[in-house]
């Protein structure tokens, strides 16, 4: 008796669990809608051991699920994943559930030893990755066409996922970059040395007949344009301002010069003069005591751009003018003559002496006969 009892008891236990599947089976599913999704992404939901996958609709169904869970959501897009949710969530047979996915970012951590402490940290990414973040409204920089700034600041950087990320650093007229191909979570990004923007010069006043023009940075030729405007472009070795010399060339040698101070990513008009060169004229008998003045004359060709004298030209030099005159003390008469070729110097007092130079283009010391 007591045998059939206990067997009637399993028999029953059994039906009341067959029951109870039965009707989890068949009672109404626990719904849980996904917002906020990027269009086209596929959408994975997590809920206890439970795990559902689709790249249409955005409501999930869930059986046997009623209470809080925790609930995990990722969505791909283009094979990475771009935004997500985590958190618990109440779950009930019959009603649904939202949650709204957000954009998903990482930390990039920026090295840039040559950087101070103002420089400023950019990222940039291609502008179809750009969504669910607060990006600037910056026109990308050359090179960064079609990228949009999502971070600026320090050189911790939080950036949306993506395919690639451009780090930028600018540090005043300085500015370096560099590209990371998939960018991960925590990753160090060494942006090497910086290459200064260039230096925009415009020569204004150019002789006709102008060859070439060059910039100088020292005693070293840092640009040159041979193509009119003659606009030049040249790359500082640094961010401060710098002393840059300009010269232009006609009939083979230079004819021009100006000068500015300009930094890293500057324009600059620089008016041209004629350039002049210091002479010290002197010839025997002209000493200490003698009275004369010397005298620097220039062929036509070289009179464009010359303030000159109104006297006539000397016998025997057609054409010539008068382009410097100075005293002659202690025996030296010191001139700032133009550049040009055949060079007529003078000098005139108790006698007159006078000679041609072939070729002036730089400071010289000229003795008459």
């Amino acid at each position: 008796m007591r045998s059939v009892s206990k067997a009637g008891l399993l028999l029953l236990l059994g039906l009341l669990a067959g029951c109870g599947e039965f009707a989890q089976e068949f009672q109404t599913p626990a719904r849980l809608q996904v917002v906020g999704a990027k269009e086209g992404a596929c959408l994975t939901v997590k809920v206890q051991d439970q795990a559902q996958t689709r790249c249409e609709g955005d409501t999930f169904r869930f059986r046997g699920l009623s209470g809080e869970y925790p609930v995990e959501v990722v969505a791909e897009w283009r094979g990475l994943p771009v935004q997500g949710f985590e958190g618990r969530v109440r779950l009930q047979s019959g009603a649904t559930a939202r949650v709204e996915v957000v954009r998903k970012t990482l930390s990039l951590e920026v090295e840039a030893p040559w950087a101070g402490s103002g420089a400023v940290y950019e990222a940039w990414v291609e502008g179809d990755w750009a969504f669910g973040v607060s990006a600037y409204p910056d026109s990308p920089p050359g090179g960064l066409e079609g990228m949009v700034l999502v971070a600026r600041g320090g050189p911790s950087l939080k950036v949306p996922t993506a395919p690639k990320a451009a780090v930028r650093v600018r540090d005043g007229a300085a500015e370096a970059r560099v590209v990371v191909d998939s960018p991960t979570e925590g990753l160090r990004v060494r942006v090497p040395s910086p290459q200064y923007a260039p230096i925009r010069l415009t020569p204004e006043g150019l002789a006709s007949g102008t060859a070439c023009v060059a910039a100088f940075l020292g005693e070293v030729e840092a640009a040159r344009s041979c193509t009119p405007p003659f606009t030049l472009s040249l790359v500082p070795p640094d961010g401060s301002y710098r002393t840059v010399l300009v010269r232009s060339y006609r009939d083979g040698l230079a004819y021009q010069e100006g000068e500015v101070s300009a930094k890293a990513g500057e324009s600059r008009a620089v008016p041209m003069a004629r350039k002049r060169v210091r002479v010290e004229l002197t010839a025997p008998g002209f000493t200490v005591d003698t009275a004369a003045y010397g005298e620097v004359w220039l062929r036509p060709e070289d009179q464009e751009g010359t303030p000159l004298y109104g006297d006539p030209s000397p016998p025997g030099y057609p054409g010539y003018r008068l382009a410097d005159r100075a005293m002659v003390v202690n025996g030296t008469a010191e001139l700032s003559a133009p550049t040009g070729r055949m060079v007529l110097f003078r000098l005139v007092g108790a006698r007159t002496t006078e000679g041609v130079v072939d070729l002036l283009e730089g400071e010289r010391r000229v003795v008459l006969p």
